[in-house]
C-alpha cells in the first residue's frame, strides 16, 4: 500500500505519539464533518435529505451550534423539524386513539404506547455525523491493519506506539478477525495485547505517582510524566478526551 488519502492521516496520528491514535483520526474526523455540515453541503439536496431524516446527536449540535453559524444551523434544524413532525403524525395518532380505550401501559404491553417509544428511542439515537465518523473510522481501522500486515516501517512504528484507548483496541481486534487469517491474526492478537498491557502498566505508574505527589513529602520531588496522567489515563480507558 502506497501513500494515499487514508495512510497519510494515519502515519500523522502515529507521529504524535498519543494515547491513540484512533482517538485522533476520530478528532479531526469530527470536526471535519462539523465544518462541512456548516458550510455549502447544508445546501446540496442529497445531504439536506440525509439530515432531514436523521439529524444530530446532542454532541454534535452542541459542536454545531458552538462553531457560531447559527443560520446554516438553523435551517437544518427547521427542516429536519418538519419532518420529524410528518412521520410523527401517525405512530402519535395512533397513540392517542388508543388513550380512551385502554390502560396505557407497556406492561402489559400496549402496541400503541409501545410503537410511540420506539420511534422515540429510534429518532433520537440516530446522527449523521456518528454514521459518517464511524465509517471513516472503520477504514482506518482496516487502513491500520493492512499496513501492519504490508509494510515492515509502520509494524515497527506500530509496536513502539502508546497503544490505542480501550475501546479502539476492540475495534481493531475486531477488524483483525475480518481482515487477517491465520499466523498474522495470531501475531497482530499477541503485538496489541502485549503493546496494551505494556502501556496500561505505565500509565498506572504515572497515576499512582500523580497521587502521591499530593503527599507533602513529595512536593519537592519532579513530576516525571505524571503531571496530565489523569486525563491521558481516562482518555485511555473511556476514548474520550478531557478538555
Amino acid at each position: 500500500m502506497k501513500y494515499h488519502i487514508d495512510t497519510i492521516p494515519v502515519w500523522d496520528a502515529f507521529h504524535e505519539k498519543s494515547e491513540c491514535p484512533i482517538c485522533i483520526l476520530k478528532k479531526k474526523s469530527e470536526e471535519s464533518y462539523v465544518d462541512s455540515f456548516l458550510g455549502g453541503s447544508v445546501m446540496e439536496p442529497a445531504t439536506r435529505v440525509e439530515v432531514n431524516k436523521k439529524g444530530f446527536c446532542g454532541h454534535h449540535n452542541k459542536l454545531l451550534y458552538k462553531a457560531q453559524k447559527r443560520l446554516s444551523l438553523a435551517l437544518m434544524t427547521h427542516t429536519y423539524t418538519m419532518e420529524t413532525i410528518e412521520t410523527m403524525k401517525k405512530p402519535m395518532k395512533k397513540l392517542n386513539q388508543a388513550t380512551g380505550q385502554k390502560r396505557l401501559s407497556i406492561r402489559p404491553k400496549n402496541d400503541e404506547l409501545a410503537e410511540f417509544v420506539n420511534w422515540i428511542e429510534n429518532k433520537t439515537k440516530q446522527c449523521v455525523i456518528c454514521d459518517r465518523i464511524n465509517q471513516a473510522l472503520d477504514r482506518y481501522a482496516y487502513t491500520i491493519t493492512y499496513m501492519w500486515s504490508h509494510e515492515d516501517n509502520f509494524r515497527k512504528e506500530f509496536n513502539e506506539s502508546k497503544g490505542f484507548c480501550l475501546p479502539h483496541m476492540g475495534q481493531m481486534l475486531d477488524m483483525s478477525s475480518k481482515e487477517l487469517r491465520g499466523s498474522k491474526q495470531q501475531d497482530f492478537v499477541k503485538e496489541l495485547i502485549e503493546l496494551q498491557r505494556k502501556n496500561l502498566d505505565r500509565l498506572e505508574e504515572e497515576i499512582k505517582w500523580f497521587t502521591l505527589k499530593f503527599d507533602y513529602k513529595n512536593q519537592d520531588k519532579p513530576w516525571g510524566n505524571s503531571k496530565d496522567a489523569l486525563p491521558r489515563l481516562l482518555q485511555k480507558l473511556t476514548g474520550d478526551y478531557m478538555e
